[in-house]
């Protein structure tokens, strides 16, 4: 007797279901996704319960005539693909045919569309049909799911609680939104209205109506192209950003897709601005011939494939850090008074335009006699010492001219200008300067070699020895020369000129454990952890007093700089208080 046989189509839509519908916000995500590719202009979604109870989906689109809303049931039945050629020239977010035969195969679906003529409702339940009448339902589809996995009891228990699954459903509806600022999306959750969009086609009203308009005003808008990609969105300044990674949203033709190398690019090109475990707020929107994309990797179609990888990601980083290098990314401080309310001048207008550079015109530097104090516990630096670096180098322009006024506790320095008020942690600000500097001067790497005083011995376990000996030649490339010493271990008599004044046995171990966990040694990093380190040994540290010449020059020094605004580490270097700010503050301005 035979024993392979071909199943029938409901258990054939249940399997499909188990790859298609997870959870109630997958349902919700193929529904809205079918509302969209049929033009809708307005999309309502009402959920109770977190879609344990029911979820509806109303759009007011092109709807369906009776014998596609028939058809509709049937597996990989799709008005959106017709051959293999159309497959690599997906325009719309559905395809597949799969999303309402699976749906309707676990739970209670009502369908319920009209093109204009006449209406129909059909019924299915768990999927077998049920019930078909004709009706006088306007132009659009309304499509209702009650009982979801009631007929699959292992699936019903994997589900979380209610708000948790209904919080999944805003996010597909955030990020849909994001995607489409052209449909009034309205979510509704137990009769009560959740998240709204207006539909009029700005980003920007959408973000505010995600993150709020402090958020909003704090992103940067992005722009730039070559012959295959045009990347489009918005990204945060520094001083909005985020514990996760799960801000930063790429869109691909305006699909919600998880593509890491896009995350990776955004993120990399904040490194030098963001603390360590700390990530902007991105929306960016890759478009990008159908050709060149392959969305039919996964049922999900949350996964993306590019045939030019590589070229996109540095398109992406390269936008990012251009957005950045052009807007004055200085901290700004911010508190309830400062921002409960703002002059009409600064509030938000959503006719968003991008923002124009502002043209600073200089001011003529006060006179001001200041009797400077010893102080018995203090360091004293000379200006010649803080103005080292830059003596044998053509100067750079100044960014923006701030003028020294004063110093708190030897760490922190007080500055002005037409603007406002800057404070200035004084070690951050030297170590910028140093770390640009010396990244200048490393761009090429310098193998000069120096003996050690002491030799540096480092013994491992045998089987770590064992990989450093297949992969020491890479330890070659930044100086570090490894000769066996006993019978598992090493010693180092010499170091490059560039790895002094650091810790040169922990450094050393730590690229050793580099090569034991990659491949390939990242020269570039390792040179950028050393450069790092001698940037803060060299800077003047806190408690430190210095006079109003030392002041100026690290003022000046800061803004020579290409990135100002952070040290190497990430935190802030200056911090920003307005005039209206400052007059806040003391309840000048009501």
């Amino acid at each position: 007797m035979a024993k392979i046989r071909q199943l029938d189509d409901h258990l054939i839509n249940q399997i499909a279901a188990g790859e298609v519908v997870e959870r109630p916000a997958n349902v919700i995500k193929e529904l809205v996704e079918n509302a969209i590719d049929a033009h809708a202009s307005r999309i309502e979604i009402e959920v109770i319960e977190g879609g344990f109870q029911s979820m509806k989906v109303v759009d007011n689109g092109d709807g369906m005539e009776s014998v596609d809303a028939r058809l509709c049931f049937m597996r990989h039945a799709t008005s959106k693909i017709k051959d293999d050629n159309d497959l690599f020239n997906i325009m719309t977010l559905g395809f597949r045919g799969e999303a309402i035969p699976s749906i309707a195969s676990i739970s209670h679906f009502n369908l319920q569309t009209s093109s204009g003529n006449k209406g129909i409702q059909i019924d299915y339940e768990f999927g077998k049909f049920i019930d078909e009448k004709i009706n006088d339902y306007p132009k659009g589809t309304t499509i209702t799911v009650t009982k979801l996995f009631q007929n699959v009891p292992a699936r019903l228990k994997y589900l979380k609680s209610v708000n948790s699954e209904f919080s999944q459903i805003q996010r597909v509806i955030e990020h849909t939104a994001l995607a489409y600022p052209n449909i009034a999306f309205h979510l509704y959750h137990n009769e009560r209205l959740i998240f709204q969009t207006n539909g009029q086609g700005n980003l920007l009203e959408v973000i505010a109506s995600m993150y709020g308009l402090t958020t909003a005003k704090n992103m940067i808008a992005l722009h730039k192209e070559n012959d295959e990609f045009i990347i489009d969105g918005y990204i945060s300044k520094i001083d909005t950003n985020r514990a996760t990674k799960a801000n930063i949203i790429t869109l691909v033709n305006h699909r919600y897709v998880k593509n890491y190398m896009s995350i990776d690019a955004i993120n990399s090109a904040y490194r030098a601005y963001l603390a360590d475990n700390r990530y902007p707020i991105a929306v960016v929107n890759i478009q990008v011939d159908p050709y060149l994309v392959d969305v039919n990797v996964h049922p999900s179609k949350l996964e993306v494939r590019f045939s030019k990888e590589y070229e996109l990601k540095t398109l992406i980083e390269q936008a990012v850090s251009d957005t950045l290098k052009q807007v004055d990314l200085t901290y700004q401080q911010k508190n309830k008074e400062t921002e409960k309310e703002k002059p009409k001048s600064e509030q938000l207008s959503f006719v968003l335009e991008e923002t124009q550079p502002v043209e600073i015109i200089q001011p003529q530097p006060t006179q001001h006699i200041i009797k400077e104090e010893t102080k018995p516990y203090s360091e004293t630096i000379s200006v010649e010492k803080i103005d080292t670096y830059q003596k044998s180098e053509t100067l750079k322009p100044i960014k923006e001219k701030i003028f020294a006024k004063a110093q708190i506790h030897g760490t922190y320095m007080i500055g002005e200008n037409e603007k406002g008020m800057y404070l200035c942690d004084q070690h951050a600000a030297q170590e910028r300067i140093n770390y640009e500097y010396y990244r200048e001067k490393y761009t090429h790497l310098d193998l000069t070699m120096q003996p050690l005083i002491v030799p540096l011995q480092l013994e491992y376990p045998l089987s770590d020895f064992m990989l450093v000996e297949e992969r020491k030649d890479l330890l070659e490339q930044v100086g570090i020369h490894l000769e066996v010493f006993g019978e598992h271990g090493y010693i180092v008599r010499s170091l490059p000129l560039w790895m002094k004044n650091i810790d040169e046995n922990i450094f050393v171990d730590e690229m050793i454990q580099e090569v034991l966990h990659k491949n390939s040694l990242d020269v570039v990093a390792m040179q950028e952890y050393a450069i790092a380190t001698l940037s803060c040994k060299a800077s003047v540290k806190g408690n430190t007093y210095l006079t109003m010449n030392d002041m100026q020059t690290i003022f000046d020094n800061l803004m020579r700089c290409e990135n100002p605004y952070v040290c190497p580490h990430g935190r802030p270097t200056l911090i920003f208080y307005s005039d209206y700010e400052l007059e806040k503050l003391f309840k000048r301005v009501i």
